[in-house]
């Protein structure tokens, strides 16, 4: 299987599917994950940022969520790194200051990873699996948001999510 998809041994991440991954890879596909959420940022009027799915929280206390998530992620292994992650008020957080404490974070949680796979600490792919599955609820609730206050995504954004090829990181 490994001569199938270019990989050798030495390459390939313990475990049982051996699929060749390297931290810097893993971390490519982190940043991808950050650009889902600033594009639905993008996507929402200043209005749009206090609508909510039904219940629940407002877009804006969504995404504010991310990076206090991210923070009290990064507390354990970046202590002084996480520290420069803001926190957002739920309520009041800008545009501008969520869009800032998303890439923040974004880098920071990438210097967590590096450090968790130097200490062996939690299996960074699994932790990073968690991450992207725990703000991927949010993208999707932020979607229902506006799907049922009229403001449903056109058909174009909503097939580029699944484009991470054509997503740029820099």
């Amino acid at each position: 299987m490994l001569q199938a998809i270019g990989g050798t041994q030495d390459e390939c991440i313990p475990g049982r599917y051996n699929i060749p991954m390297t931290i810097d890879d893993m971390i490519e596909a982190w940043r991808k994950n950050n650009v889902l959420n600033q594009e639905f940022l993008d996507i929402c009027t200043d209005e749009d940022l206090e609508l909510k799915p039904g219940k629940g929280k407002t877009i804006r206390s969504s995404l504010a969520h991310i990076v206090s998530a991210r923070r009290s992620w990064a507390e354990p292994s970046a202590k002084v790194e996480a520290q420069e992650i803001p926190k957002l008020d739920s309520k009041t957080a800008t545009r501008e200051q969520i869009k800032a404490g998303l890439d923040l974070s974004r880098e920071v949680m990438s210097e967590v990873f590096r450090r968790r796979e130097a200490k062996g600490k939690w299996n960074p792919f699994e932790f990073f699996g968690y991450l992207v599955a725990h703000e991927a609820h949010h993208r999707s609730q932020i979607e229902i948001a506006l799907r049922i206050n009229g403001r449903e995504p056109d058909d174009k954004f909503l097939y580029s999510l699944w484009e991470w090829t054509k997503k740029t990181t820099t």
